[in-house]
């Protein structure tokens, strides 16, 4: 079955999003600007601002690619209001780890948000085709593939904050099977009415037939 063609125009939300990232990161860079969020010692505003900075170019690169490529096919099948919406709940539930896994790291970077728009544009569109590690598959696929690199990386000693990143995949997806299956009873409710609409036209041909044989002499 080909993949479903998104019905709304390019907004470039996604992109936009990313330029702001990009300049958030130049006044850490220039400025000397820490948004980073340590549990339990770091200023309560923190928790948010972590979420825009990133440790590094490598870092930031990595999470512009996420957000622009799956970001931007998100926003068209949606709108720019659920982009913005999927990136912060799951950013900021991937925050949460840090009182769990993290309580002396410093959290920073927009990796759970955008590993929770992979999630939601994966469980809502499963057949739009992505990219994973370079290849071509489609997004149900994809999304198991950083599931599963994700996973492997709880067993091994590293800076990447896993946990984190499947508390925003969980938390995506979580938001894509709502939003599939507000589609599905918007579905339903249109058959529904096309089936009364159909059954009421039965009826008034039947009634005029009926009309037109017996009173219409």
């Amino acid at each position: 079955m080909a993949a479903e063609e998104p019905e709304s125009p390019l907004t470039f939300y996604a992109l936009g999003f990313s330029a702001f990232l990009g300049f958030f990161y130049s006044l850490q860079f220039f400025y000397g600007f820490n948004p980073g969020y340590m549990a339990y010692e770091s200023p309560w505003w923190k928790f948010f601002t972590s979420i825009f900075g990133h440790s590094g170019l490598e870092h930031l690169l990595n999470n512009l690619f996420f957000i622009g490529l799956f970001g931007t096919v998100y926003e068209r099948y949606t709108s720019g209001t659920m982009f913005f919406t999927t990136f912060l709940v799951s950013a900021l539930t991937a925050n949460l780890t840090a009182f769990i896994f993290f309580t002396e790291s410093f959290i920073i970077g927009a990796s759970g948000g955008a590993m929770g728009i992979l999630a939601a544009l994966a469980v809502y569109k499963p057949r739009q085709i992505g990219l994973a590690l370079g290849v071509p598959l489609p997004m149900w696929a994809v999304l198991i593939v950083y599931i599963l690199i994700d996973t492997v990386g709880l067993a091994g000693t590293n800076s990447i904050a896993n946990e984190a990143h499947l508390f925003g995949m969980f938390t995506g997806a979580m938001i894509g099977y709502s939003l599939r299956s507000k589609d599905k009873d918007e579905e339903n409710e249109e058959k529904d009415k096309d089936k009364t609409e159909t059954e009421e036209e039965m009826w008034e041909e039947k009634i005029r037939r009926w009309e037109e044989k017996y009173m219409m002499n």
